[in-house]
């Protein structure tokens, strides 16, 4: 099997094997990504749903405080109450109407009591005669005295207070659920018992405290007592339901927080909190999903912009496979083309890789193939080299010849500091000049053998020359054929400024504009007259020998690499000055063609 795979794997090509297995790696990161983060997430939001959960069950116990603290205040109140207190401690009395205005008393005064008091459903008084008092709005109301005489056995006075059950007494069309307070109470007099306070709460009161706290859509809040049954619940036809059948019950009973339970098919968080004053437990149980629903719609979010993600990297995975592949198949079909007995190829790639060493490994072996076949220079270009070699010939020598008469005036004068500094400047000037043999420069190198010559200069003629660089950084990266600046400044120091009288000025400045790079060079010198500068670009087969050979050469120079809609364009007025300005194409540095013929220097 293993074998099997790698074979598969060996026979793809480079482009599939490099994204197919970054698709695999990718996919693979994702889906790990996303379940790691959905199960770290999915465990905050539930920490904090316990969390929240547990906030508001503290909030109901508070709330369940309040009414039982307030419930035994008035219970209180009622015991304590003045009217209650005269005649229920008042002697038996067999006389009808005086019975019939001690009950009228005793529950006006309750009555007063409960009115006020929204929670209180009911209040009833047995007496130590086992006579029945209560609030009013109270029927078929069940003695009861008996039991709650049991419940008050021995010294016990509590407060007493009896989990829901079913009032013993009817309002508002029939007995309802509710939670009793008894109160065993004496005479304030002398002390002795006067009988039993119940203070009835509706167990819809309860329930309303938490009915409308929500957690989750669907969650719920309910209290049970320590043997499982609903003690208290908005849905009314669950009360007195037993949860011990209920997979929390067992939990919920000896602990409080939260936990997860699996309740019919779905996981639910049941959170507890224990309220021992009723020996009851408040739960709140709320479904899972609806904890991780905004979990679930970031991942699913997560999930699409994962596949956005995905088809991008594949794409750009695709892009870059290409990239690789692309001149390797270039190579691939520049191979089969040698093959085939072509030897007019060569390789133009960008990449500066192995293949990229590879590309120009083989472009140098089909050179040197090439070389054992065939001429590598036509006729016509030829003549070009002969050209531009007669062109600079006549420059450079002349050139050279004035700066070794000045190194000799310099010697006469002793003055070898200056015969150091123009003998460095020359050996600088001719390495630019020479630039290992080839015609094609930097514009940077250009201007740099420009400066060399005019510090050369400045040595000979000391304080009446002066120069200003004025060139724009963008300038540098452009390539041009060398030796175009050096000719028209000479020409404007020997024909504008040597006549001229007082200190001249050689400026030069350089922009890029329109694609074309401008150069311009001024002088301060004599000027030209009308009539010699229409001379001076008139073509003459006899131009070689007349004064303007370094504007009319360097002209038919640039024409002739670059064709007619660039060289040279001459401004001057008599007396003040010229201006030369040169238009070259902007062409990066390595962008203009390798001239083979270099290499043969």
């Amino acid at each position: 099997m293993k074998n099997r795979v790698l074979d598969y794997y060996y026979s793809l090509s480079v482009n599939k094997k490099i994204t197919r297995s970054f698709m695999t790696v990718l996919s693979l990161l994702l889906i790990l990504l996303s379940v790691f983060t959905y199960r770290v997430s999915s465990a905050i939001l539930i920490d904090k749903a316990i969390e929240n959960t547990e906030q508001n069950l503290r909030l109901v116990s508070e709330k369940l405080e309040i009414i039982l603290d307030n419930s035994e205040n008035y219970s209180k109140i009622a015991i304590t109450n003045n009217s209650v207190q005269r005649y229920l401690s008042a002697p038996p009395t067999s006389d009808p109407l005086e019975n019939y205005n001690r009950s009228v008393e005793v529950s006006n005064a309750l009555a007063d009591i409960v009115d006020a008091k929204t929670f209180v459903d009911g209040m009833l008084i047995y007496d130590r005669n086992g006579h029945l008092y209560d609030s009013g709005g109270l029927k078929n109301v069940r003695n009861v005295n008996d039991e709650y005489v049991r419940a008050f056995s021995g010294s016990t006075y509590g407060p007493v207070w009896k989990d829901t059950a079913k009032s013993n007494y009817e309002k508002e069309g029939g007995a309802h659920p509710v939670v009793s307070l008894l109160q065993k109470f004496n005479t304030a007099k002398d002390g002795s018992p006067l009988g039993v306070i119940q203070l009835s709460i509706d167990e819809r009161y309860i329930a309303d405290q938490y009915a409308h706290i929500n957690i989750g859509h669907s969650g719920e809040i309910f209290i049970v007592n320590k043997q499982g049954t609903i003690a208290s619940h908005s849905d009314k036809s669950r009360l007195y339901a037993s949860i011990g059948q209920e997979p929390y019950y067992s939990w919920v009973i000896g602990h409080e927080g939260g936990r997860t339970f699996s309740l019919k098919g779905e996981d639910n968080l049941v959170v507890a909190r224990t309220y021992p004053r009723l020996n009851w437990i408040i739960v709140g149980i709320v479904p899972i999903k609806e904890i991780t629903r905004d979990n679930q719609i970031l991942m699913e979010k997560t999930f699409y912009l994962s596949l956005i993600f995905v088809v991008s990297a594949v794409v750009l995975t695709i892009l870059i496979a290409r990239s690789i592949t692309k001149p390797l198949n270039q190579i691939k079909k520049t191979v089969k083309s040698v093959q085939e007995g072509n030897l007019d190829v060569w390789l133009e790639l960008k990449e500066r890789d192995e293949i990229g060493a590879l590309a120009r490994e083989f472009n140098k072996m089909v050179v040197r193939t090439k070389t054992l076949m065939e001429n590598m220079v036509e006729e016509q270009k030829k003549k070009k080299e002969y050209e531009l070699a007669v062109m600079q010939s006549q420059i450079n020598p002349h050139f050279l010849y004035n700066t070794l008469e000045s190194i000799c005036a310099l010697a006469d004068l002793k003055r070898n500091a200056d015969i150091v500094n123009i003998v460095n400047q020359l050996a600088l000037f001719y390495r630019g000049v020479l630039s290992k043999g080839s015609h094609i420069i930097s514009m940077e190198d250009e201007i740099i053998i420009t400066q060399t010559y005019l510090e050369i200069l400045k040595v000979r003629y000391g304080d009446r020359l002066d120069s200003r660089f004025e060139i724009d950084d963008n300038v540098y990266k452009y390539s041009t054929i060398k030796l175009l600046l050096q000719p028209i400044v000479e020409n404007s120091i020997n024909h504008g400024l040597r006549n001229k009288r007082g200190k001249g000025l050689i400026r030069i400045q350089a922009h890029v504009l329109d694609g074309k790079v401008r150069i311009e060079v001024s002088d301060n010198g004599v000027g030209i007259t009308p009539q010699r500068l229409r001379q001076i670009l008139k073509p003459d087969p006899g131009h070689y020998r007349t004064k303007s050979f370094g504007l009319k050469s360097t002209d038919e120079r640039i024409k002739l690499y670059f064709g007619s809609e660039y060289g040279l364009e001459i401004d001057s007025v008599p007396g003040e000055g010229t201006t030369v300005r040169m238009t070259l194409p902007a062409i990066e540095n390595g962008g203009i063609p390798h001239d083979p013929s270099d290499d043969r220097r």
